[in-house]
């Protein structure tokens, strides 16, 4: 084998390095350098900024692949097409290195995925997770704002996705709980509250759920009502609502003849078109007044299940103005206690034809306390949660 004079050889390498100069250094339009075709794509989507992802990404043999797939660190800033970066550096300029994958936001071909209270839209910038909704901080257990709506939950551990928590923590003793109207006395949005009589419907300590405050209201004949306005298009509702009642429903006596708890208005102003959950009869039941049809079935009345006096028990009901019949739903503690699901579950017989008896009634939600057996009682509700999509629980 014959080997060249050292001579030839350094005028072969001072010419190789006058051609790279030549060439000049690489550019933000990564073209073609000495890290070959690894930084021959930089120019395009990769990275959070286009341009100056894939611009270095050919700068040297070793680093091209490195900093040539810089995504966006942070998520979703690079939506789309964004996060391709693959390409940028396969050539002999090294691998992609850690730059290729996103950052701790997710994909950013899908801008991220939501964190674990954002909302369904609170993802779409990626990250660590969007906002929840107007009402708390995100997170599956975040405490809602005054009428707010939480990610994932709300205040008392919603379970399903909720539109309005409150806790009445913000209200004052002795005053109305803020952003409701009420029916007190059977005045709309009565400014006299307590009224003359001591019917009321306010804000106290004497028996909480969870912190200092909880609705309180007293009442007998004369109803004593909270009542939240219901988004437009409503016709399937889930309450939770913890109660303490200073009377029993359920097994009640022979005298009883019907109480309201909890229920649904289509006028707000009056008593004339309600759903009412209590109890009917001395038994756990329902009442739809513009009918006047009761449920249970005469069978059942004055006796069990019951709603414990003087203690806190979890309330939820299920307002289902979808289903082919409209159904009922009432649980205590998590126990179904009460349900309407036909025509025959009803004593009266003048809603057995009448499949959508809810029509037109989902106007406002309404919780407190009336007795058309005259009972005086006092009732203190706390940790109220509302949802369209789904039982929230009692956790």
């Amino acid at each position: 084998m014959t080997y060249a004079p050292l001579s030839r050889l350094a005028i072969g390498l001072s010419t190789v390095s006058l051609l790279a100069l030549s060439l000049g250094s690489p550019g933000c339009s990564g073209g073609s350098s000495s890290g070959g075709t690894g930084g021959s794509t930089g120019t395009g989507t990769g990275g959070s900024s286009t341009g100056t992802g894939g611009g270095t990404g050919g700068s040297s043999t070793g680093t091209g692949g490195g900093t040539g797939g810089s995504v966006s660190g942070t998520g979703g800033s690079g939506p789309g097409s964004g996060g391709s970066v693959g390409t940028g550096g396969t050539g002999t300029g090294g691998s992609v290195s850690s730059g290729g994958t996103t950052g701790t936001g997710g994909n950013v071909s899908t801008g991220g995925t939501t964190g674990t209270g954002g909302t369904g839209t609170g993802g779409a910038t990626g990250g660590t997770g969007g906002s929840g909704g107007k009402g708390g901080s995100t997170g599956t257990g975040g405490s809602a704002g005054k009428g707010g709506s939480p990610g994932t939950g709300g205040s008392g551990g919603a379970g399903a996705t909720t539109f309005f928590t409150d806790d009445f923590e913000s209200d004052t003793a002795g005053k109305q709980p803020a952003g409701f109207d009420n029916l007190l006395a059977y005045i709309f949005n009565n400014t006299s509250n307590p009224a003359g009589d001591g019917t009321a419907a306010v804000a106290d300590g004497t028996h909480v759920h969870g912190g200092k405050m909880a609705a309180h209201f007293h009442g007998a004949a004369n109803p004593a009502f909270l009542q939240l306005k219901l988004p437009s298009g409503t016709n399937h509702l889930f309450a939770r609502v913890w109660v303490y009642s200073s009377v029993q429903m359920g097994n009640g006596p022979s005298s009883d003849n019907h109480e309201t708890l909890l229920g649904i208005t289509g006028d707000p102003t009056g008593v004339g078109n309600q759903v009412r959950f209590g109890m009917i009869k001395g038994a756990i039941g329902t009442n739809q007044s513009a009918t006047d049809d009761i449920s249970p079935l005469m069978a059942k009345w004055y006796m069990p299940p019951v709603i414990t006096a003087n203690a806190w028990l979890c309330i939820e009901l299920e307002f289902d103005g979808t289903a082919a019949y409209n159904a009922l739903n009432a649980y205590s503690d998590g126990t179904l206690v009460h349900s309407i699901s036909a025509g025959t579950d009803w004593q009266n017989g003048n809603l057995k034809s009448v499949p959508n008896w809810m029509n037109g009634i989902f106007t406002d939600f309404m919780f407190g306390y009336q007795s058309f057996s005259s009972t005086t009682a006092d009732v203190w509700m706390d940790d109220l949660a509302l949802s369209k999509v789904g039982r929230i629980g009692c956790n």
